[in-house]
């Protein structure tokens, strides 16, 4: 009776032992069979390499950790013959614009950055390319007019120095000048510096309003813009946060962290949802304390004006 006890006991210990092992057979074939959920890959490029872009990249991916970011040469980047229908590129400067211009099919989702308006429209000829979208470099014409509104309450007619690259900028412009009560006093700049014409406009005007049209404003021309505004009292705002340091007053723009959360927004939206077109969705404000001191505009800090500008705008 215990030989038999025994071997029943035995009997049943290997049947379980066979059964254990054929379940965890068929687990590993199904664990084998199994991938999660594809995560569209983020390529991000620039017109020129740099540590600077790599690190830019590299903080992108931590900000987006569930995501696959990885930065790609310009030179490598451009030989790839075709992409993956859930990669997205992230691309700096318009030299990989006019290369994502060429992709006619199978384009990836883009983002372009480091182009400004000027820079793209005579690219596009009034067309706007598939799954493409443009996070402007220049400021927003709406926060340079709120700024303008913050630091010089009283100012009623606005200056604008355009050319035949910046002409198409001007509706735009009136929109948000007319939101803010306030005049646009437009004039025709010419390819060559012009100071009896640029002396015309500021006797009709309150201060200079700057669009970032590098015809206009340049390295060769900034200094005799500013010195003929300053001999009317008047200040320059814009076109960029590059011209804060040569005079101009102040200015709208939008820092490496700016730029980083800007794209961490948009990235964890839908590409489908994508805009044409937008700003970077965070910002800042600086400006030049010593042109503010010499003129006599009250001092205010960056810090509150950002702040102002974001409440008033109702902007993050």
């Amino acid at each position: 009776m215990t030989l038999l006890m025994q071997l029943c006991n035995w009997s049943f210990k290997g049947m379980m032992r066979s059964t254990i092992l054929r379940l965890l057979c068929i687990c590993t074939i199904m664990l084998a069979g199994f991938s999660p959920p594809a995560v569209a890959q983020i390529i991000l490029s620039a017109d020129q390499d740099s540590a600077a872009v790599r690190e830019f990249s590299d903080a992108l991916a931590r900000l987006l950790p569930e995501r696959s970011v990885a930065y790609m040469p310009r030179a490598t980047l451009q030989t790839q013959q075709q992409f993956d229908a859930d990669t997205q590129l992230i691309l700096l400067g318009p030299a990989l614009l006019d290369w994502r211009l060429q992709l006619t099919q199978n384009a990836p989702a883009t983002l372009i950055l480091q182009v400004s308006r000027v820079q793209a429209h005579h690219r596009l000829v009034n067309t706007q390319p598939a799954r493409l979208t443009f996070m402007w470099s220049d400021p927003a014409p709406e926060r340079q007019v709120a700024l303008l509104k913050a630091m010089l309450p009283g100012v009623k007619n606005v200056g604008v120095l355009y050319g035949n690259h910046s002409a198409f900028l001007l509706e735009q412009l009136t929109q948000a000048l007319k939101a803010e009560q306030l005049t646009l006093k437009k004039h025709y700049w010419p390819d060559s510096f012009d100071a009896r014409s640029l002396s015309n406009l500021l006797s009709q005007t309150d201060v200079l309003l700057g669009l970032d049209d590098t015809h206009i404003y340049n390295s060769n021309t900034i200094k005799s813009i500013l010195l003929s505004s300053y001999a009317r009292k008047q200040v320059l705002i814009g076109p960029s946060a590059a011209f804060i340091r040569a005079g101009s007053l102040a200015s709208t723009y939008s820092d490496q962290d700016d730029w980083l959360h800007s794209l961490q927004d948009i990235l964890q939206t839908p590409e489908q949802s994508w805009p044409a077109s937008l700003y970077p969705t965070h910002y800042k404000v600086i400006s030049n304390a010593q042109v503010a001191r010499s003129l006599g505009i009250p001092k205010a800090s960056n810090k509150k004006l950002t702040q102002q500008l974001q409440r008033n705008l109702g902007q993050p």
